[in-house]
């Protein structure tokens, strides 16, 4: 089963069935859309959409979840390519990197020979380390997200306050933004929960990191978010994750719905 689901994902590789979905994320004080996350989706033709908790695990298994972060990552930088020099060319994306792709030698290489093929403003991407439970090499890692700093990308610490995303990460790579996981907010409905999330909040603006606040999802969540110090919001109470094609015209509903 194993054998036969790996050749499955291969074989959607190579039809372009895995796609990129992308969740705005909206400025805390405008509520302007300043950023998009992009999602893995798999549009299997026997299953139709298939979300990444199907089938990431098993890449990561398999050995292929580092072709697929290039593969998103290439369909973001197309992405960028695409809204250059239009209305929409301030947009920038973040692309998920499990921490087993920065590890690799190769992985600079590859980011450049990639993005090398597309007409873009680095800083509009960012390399979002997510977590992974593959053992990683830290030093070959931290390396390579400080080559990303050097080749002019951004780069995201994702989950802060959960799971492999603990706080020495602050310290182990040039972070520009820290995302505070969904669970973090959860508990933000107890006093204690407040003072941890505006503490890490304001560490993270102590180290001079931007913040983005996911799961984002009820009218409390957004005014306890709104009335934080935290920068950004990313979340379904401002938009879920859709195809690429739908998305300007979302951003053309969500500036008549929120600015104006």
């Amino acid at each position: 089963m194993q054998r036969e689901t790996t050749e499955r994902i291969l074989q959607g590789i190579k039809n372009n069935e895995f796609q990129m979905h992308l969740q705005f994320v909206v400025d805390n004080k405008t509520k302007k859309i300043v950023s998009a996350e992009a999602l893995s989706r798999w549009n299997c033709p026997q299953k139709g959409i298939i979300g990444p908790g199907a089938y990431i695990g098993h890449m990561e298994e398999a050995g292929l979840i580092s072709m697929h972060d290039f593969y998103m990552f290439e369909l973001a930088c197309r992405q960028l390519a695409k809204w250059h020099g239009t209305k929409h060319e301030d947009l920038s994306i973040s692309c998920n990197f499990t921490r087993i792709t920065l590890s690799e030698e190769d992985c600079i290489e590859k980011l450049i020979e990639i993005s090398n093929r597309y007409d873009f403003d680095k800083s509009k991407l960012a390399i979002e380390i997510t977590e992974d439970a593959m053992e990683k090499n830290l030093e070959f890692a931290q390396r390579n997200v400080m080559r990303c700093k050097e080749l002019g990308f951004r780069v995201y610490l994702d989950d802060l306050g959960n799971g492999y995303t603990s706080l020495s990460n602050l310290c182990d790579y040039p972070i520009d933004v820290v995302k505070i996981d969904r669970d973090i907010l959860l508990k933000a409905e107890t006093e204690r929960g407040k003072t941890l999330l505006s503490g890490i909040i304001a560490l993270a603006h102590s180290m001079n990191m931007g913040v983005i606040c996911e799961g984002v999802e009820t009218v409390e969540q957004n005014t306890l978010i709104s009335q934080s110090n935290c920068d950004f919001i990313q979340g379904w109470y401002y938009a879920k994750a859709m195809p690429v094609d739908e998305c300007e015209a979302f951003i053309e509903q969500h500036t008549m719905k929120f600015l104006h």
